[in-house]
């Protein structure tokens, strides 16, 4: 009889979960950020201790939107992907009497690894995510001084909340991405000879919100 009541607490109760599981098992929703980079610009020596070198404004700010999809793997561990655009203008300056904005406007798309804890009782949950990120800068970009390639890759690091809003989740979330790539590409521009390698960094308040079915 044991044996019997098992069978049937198995039978109803599996499918269920697989319902349920069934229902979490992709999810997709929205993003929008504000972003804060730090172009970091690598001074050559020149051999002259008076010569000016040329040096970026420590932050650029700009925005980012975009649409994300994730995929429930494991309980809470999800792959996540995203498709969004980022637009910031930097300052570099050359000279006292000489400076030229750069601007980036990305199309992105990131590759995470999403920690979310299982245990964690609604209406919060503690979330992070590692991974790494493709973008391709398509603003037209000053040349005549310094030549921009318009690839970048880079590492991404992040941590944010869950937060539970009836059908709803709104995932406020503080993310780092570390650039890995040398943007600078030598053109014989005018300050080729006083740079070495040109990297972008970047930091994030980003929210995400998607419905819960």
């Amino acid at each position: 009889m044991k044996n019997v009541f098992l069978a049937v607490f198995i039978f109803w109760s599996c499918p269920g979960k697989a319902q349920q599981q069934g229902s979490r098992d992709f999810l997709w929703g929205i993003e929008t950020g504000f972003e804060s980079q730090l172009t970091g610009i690598q001074p050559l020596d020149s051999g002259e201790p008076d010569q000016v070198q040329a040096a970026a404004e420590r932050h650029a700010i700009g925005v980012s939107m975009g649409v994300f999809g994730r995929w429930q793997v494991w309980r809470g561990l999800a792959v996540q992907t995203s498709l969004s655009l980022s637009n910031v203008e930097a300052k570099i300056r050359f000279d006292r009497n000489v400076a030229q904005n750069f601007r980036f406007t990305d199309l992105e798309v990131p590759l995470h690894i999403v920690f979310t804890n299982p245990q964690g009782h609604f209406p919060l949950r503690g979330s992070a995510h590692l991974g790494a990120r493709l973008g391709w800068n398509f603003a037209a970009q000053p040349s005549n001084n310094l030549s921009l390639l318009h690839e970048w890759l880079a590492l991404d690091a992040g941590m944010g909340v869950e937060i539970r809003l009836k059908n709803w989740r709104l995932q406020p979330e503080l993310a780092y991405s570390h650039g890995l790539n040398n943007l600078h590409d030598v053109t014989n521009a005018k300050y080729d000879w006083l740079i070495g390698r040109v990297v972008r960094d970047r930091l994030s308040i980003r929210v995400l919100l998607w419905k819960f079915r």
